[in-house]
């Protein structure tokens, strides 16, 4: 498994690949589409299966969340607004905080509900964003952008690393028939782990279920490698997530809105 830094996993896919391991990589997939094209070429050269953990999809409440929007329960969905946040990871110098590295919120935290947008509502047309940019490492960042899908769908995504503790993920999707909520503040149980004494670097959602959404992803990716089925998000899945993330951050560096070709990353 590779969870290292995002500008390290090129790199280590590599090695993996050319040894002829199958690999489970965090998201985000690469830094770069052209590092994740690559990273892909060399999966298919040496014959070895990639996965890339884009753990939003396993997660139960967005299942849920996803399955009552193919049902018709809401109707046809026109706007949505995803929010997810916490504390700014890592420590002061880290790579977190160095945006040539980690691309800020929008590529290493935002990448969860992009990734979810295209998963349940298809291809995006065009995308315009805000974010902070820092110039120079700082102990925040916060991004958001609003994208319109070839379908008409308006969504805005909102990253934020400037909470002073916790971690809260919030959704609102709105229909023709109706609203669908989520705040993970209001779960049933809330678990916070225990301070030490320089505090938490990184901290990741909880949900007060039976199966870890983490374990999900492992267990969808040990059933792929056991040829039973297929993993419910590829390899071009994730890169197109990182192409969205850098259309975001291009639009924010410009000003202007970005567009899509007709799919992302073919």
């Amino acid at each position: 498994a590779i969870a290292t830094p995002t500008p390290t996993h090129l790199p280590l896919i590599r090695i993996a690949a050319e040894s002829g391991k199958h690999i489970f990589c965090e998201k985000p997939f690469c830094r770069t589409v052209r590092e994740c094209r690559e990273a892909i070429r060399l999966a298919k050269k040496h014959r070895v299966k990639l996965f890339i953990g884009h753990v939003v999809r396993y997660f139960q409440e967005f299942e849920a969340m996803r399955q009552k929007i193919q049902e018709g329960r809401i109707g046809e969905v026109g706007w949505v607004k995803l929010t997810r946040g916490g504390i700014m990871p890592g420590a002061p110098g880290s790579w977190f905080r160095d945006y040539a590295q980690s691309g800020g919120v929008t590529l290493d935290c935002m990448i969860h509900d992009l990734d979810w947008l295209r998963y349940v509502f298809g291809e995006p047309e065009r995308v315009y964003a805000q974010a902070l940019m820092r110039g120079e490492p700082n102990p925040m960042d916060y991004a958001q952008a609003t994208l319109r899908f070839r379908n008409g769908l308006i969504a805005t995504v909102i990253g934020i690393w400037a909470y002073p503790s916790g971690f809260r993920v919030t959704a609102e999707i709105c229909g023709d028939k109706g609203m669908l909520q989520y705040d993970s503040s209001d779960a049933p149980l809330s678990l916070h782990p225990r301070s030490v004494s320089a505090g938490p670097t990184m901290i990741v959602p909880l949900n007060p279920v039976e199966k870890s959404p983490y374990l999900l992803e492992w267990e969808d990716f040990a059933a792929w490698l056991s040829g039973k089925g297929t993993p419910k998000v590829t390899p071009e899945d994730a890169m197109a997530a990182v192409a969205m993330a850098e259309a975001a951050l291009e639009s924010a560096e410009k000003g202007q809105p970005v567009r899509f070709p007709g799919r992302i990353c073919r």
